[in-house]
């Protein structure tokens, strides 16, 4: 395999990403393309953009990292090919649309098995070898699956009309998925990218610090509110660990936090960044287009799960921290409140996200909304003074920071366009509706354990698939049991995406937590076990809403506060049986009282909570009068 040297990439994969960032803000702003146009163009440019940043095996890749940056010789025949294949899509889409079944020829076939071929390996470059190889057996299967004898076998599938309907119709590399890649989601994460890039990062961590800094275990907890804070504009766990865990982790460390503590902290409170609204990633906007249902919904129905998960993070580091007698920031390292506290910086940050949740709950369309308000953010970004000299270096900025979020959006096209493909295959095999026939058969019709066997099945999707590949494919296979049980939809899809993220802070595979250890140079193993214990919302709450929808703003105002309220005391309970520590440090049995009265908390239902606030109150009896005896024994 030939490899260029000397060729220097970073003007050639800036200019495409600052084309694919342009190219979002001028549809989103006057129209979007044909779908068949604007999806082609978005997937060659993010496909380029992927062969030209992510090289074809990690050996080549750390050679880049050193400096000696090239392109292989087979990355320019693969983008040549694309550019072939996305070309014809965008020139001669006319032809076979309305798709109609016919013989496809030749060339259409090579086009096609290329297509594939290119999109299965930008898939393996940015995510894995995992979904190449589900999508290989989902070839297989489809081809070869009507040889099956019984309930497993399928119809016989020509290869011809298999192909044709990959590449020609839209309803696998050009689906739904691929075209909200090349809409909303490229929008909304370009949203997230100029805020930050734009100096919102760094206004975000200053207010952490002014809030948290001053109170015990105040880098942890700004750790936690600072990592809230990205989750709404990024919707990447990892992404916030690396940003956040960046100052945060160090932090801890240099005032003598364990280190595995530090690490655990960023990884629980960085997880749920998908969950969190106005922004939840890619998957939100699946969800609501699976649902057909405003996205605005998506984030009103995850609303109160996001505030009850981060609460719980930010009081099992309160409990720990009091455990500990851990540290706050010392005074010299909070900012200045009235250097932060300036129009600029504020109306940096809070701006675009008012200007955002305006024109979202006005009802304008989402790649409008994405637009506006990431032209707000660009536009208080150079007119945060009227020097004209800064004006004007800022102005010169605008390229690198168009460059960045151009690169941010390449990593969901070769995934969503590959869970098109292998949904495809699932859907027309009909293995989805057999597997979730059979998961229904199991189970005997009881939804506790069909609940469990789903959790348990997308937490091993999402051990080798992204969140949001994982999310996609349980929602395939799973919701048709569920809907049959007559649970309401919106509980069953976050159901689903809550445990596709589970995965990334649950051992064997946690990748959440391996970036974080990695920061922290901690064992990672000691930290996923700190992480759950900090983010044990993450594997109990999906039940709750399922069994109970008050927690997804279904039902009466006043039991929806009512159930928040109980909740909000359960988290803290439950987080201080975990820590072991409340008023004082917990014994063994203490801990798992505490636990278990948090639990009945969180459970809707007048006669439960009683329980809970029994057992927690007699705890907390029994804890004072410890207090109290303690002080005397001092004072004697």
């Amino acid at each position: 395999m030939v490899f260029l040297k000397k060729i220097k990439l970073d003007a050639l994969i800036n200019s495409i990403a600052i084309i694919l960032c342009s190219f979002h803000l001028y549809t989103g702003l006057f129209g979007l393309l044909i779908s068949f146009e604007q999806r082609s163009f978005h997937l060659f440019l993010s496909l380029c953009l992927v062969f030209l940043t992510h090289s074809f095996s990690k050996k080549e890749l750390s050679k880049a990292e050193e400096g000696t940056k090239g392109i292989q010789l087979v990355d320019i025949i693969i983008i040549l090919l694309l550019f072939i294949s996305c070309s014809f899509i965008f020139f001669n889409w006319t032809k076979f649309m309305p798709f109609m079944v016919r013989k496809i020829n030749n060339f259409e076939i090579f086009l096609t098995i290329i297509t594939i071929l290119i999109v299965l390996e930008s898939a393996r470059r940015v995510a894995g070898l995992a979904f190449p190889i589900l999508v290989f057996l989902g070839f297989l299967y489809a081809l070869y699956g009507h040889y099956i004898v019984g309930y497993w076998g399928h119809p016989k599938i020509s290869m011809s009309y298999m192909l044709s309907l990959i590449y020609l119709s839209p309803d696998a590399i050009w689906g739904f998925m691929t075209g909200l890649s090349a809409t909303y989601i490229a929008l909304f994460v370009i949203f997230g990218s100029l805020l930050l890039s734009c100096g919102g990062g760094q206004t975000l961590v200053d207010l952490s610090k002014i809030i948290a800094g001053k109170l015990i275990g105040g880098p942890a907890k700004v750790a936690v509110i600072a990592s809230a804070a990205f989750s709404m504009i990024s919707g990447s766990p990892m992404a916030n660990v690396a940003t956040t865990g960046s100052f945060t982790i160090p932090m801890m460390k240099r005032l003598g936090y364990p280190s595995e503590f530090a690490g655990g902290v960023e990884s629980a409170a960085s997880t749920a960044g998908i969950l969190t609204p106005p922004i939840m990633g890619a998957a939100a906007f699946i969800m609501a287009e699976f649902l057909q249902i405003p996205y605005l919904k998506v984030c009103i129905s995850a609303a109160i799960p996001a505030f009850l998960f981060y609460l719980s993070v930010f009081m099992g580091v309160h409990f720990q921290s009091l455990k500990l007698n851990l540290k706050s920031i010392p005074e010299k390292d909070i900012p200045n409140i009235r250097e932060v506290f300036t129009l600029p910086k504020m109306a940096g940050v809070f701006l675009p996200i008012i200007v955002l949740l305006f024109l979202l709950f006005r009802g304008y369309s989402l790649s409008l909304v994405g637009t506006c308000a990431s032209l707000s953010i660009l536009i208080v970004y150079l007119f945060s003074d009227f020097h004209y000299k800064n004006i004007y270096r800022r102005l010169f900025e605008i390229p690198r920071i168009f460059a960045e979020a151009g690169k941010a959006v390449i990593i969901m096209a070769p995934v969503l366009t590959s869970a098109n493909i292998l949904l495809f295959l699932l859907d027309h095999t009909g293995i989805n509706l057999k597997f979730s026939n059979f998961v229904m058969s199991m189970s005997g019709g009881n939804l506790f354990v069909i609940l469990l066997l789903t959790g348990v099945l997308v937490m091993i999707l999402g051990c080798g698939l992204p969140a949001t590949a994982a999310y996609v494919l349980g929602v395939t296979v799973a919701v048709p049991s569920l809907v049959k049980l007559g649970i309401n939809p919106i509980s069953i899809h976050l159901f689903i995406l809550y445990y596709s993220i589970i995965a990334g802070i649950t051992p064997p595979v946690c990748p959440t937590v391996y970036v974080g250890a990695a920061i922290a140079q901690s064992n990672w193993l000691k930290t996923a076990w700190v992480t759950m214990k900090l983010a044990p919302l993450l594997y109990i709450m999906p039940f709750v809403f399922v069994f109970d929808p008050t927690y997804i703003m279904i039902g009466s105002t006043g039991v929806i506060i009512y159930n928040v309220i109980m909740a909000t005391v359960g988290v803290i309970i439950m987080e201080s049986g975990l820590m072991g520590h409340l008023i004082n440090k917990c014994n063994i049995f203490e801990r798992i009282t505490l636990f278990i009265a948090g639990i009945l908390l969180l459970i809707p239902g007048g006669s439960i909570d009683l329980i809970g606030i029994i057992i927690s109150s007699l705890i907390i009896i029994g804890q004072i009068f410890k207090k109290k005896n303690r002080e005397n024994i001092r004072v004697s």
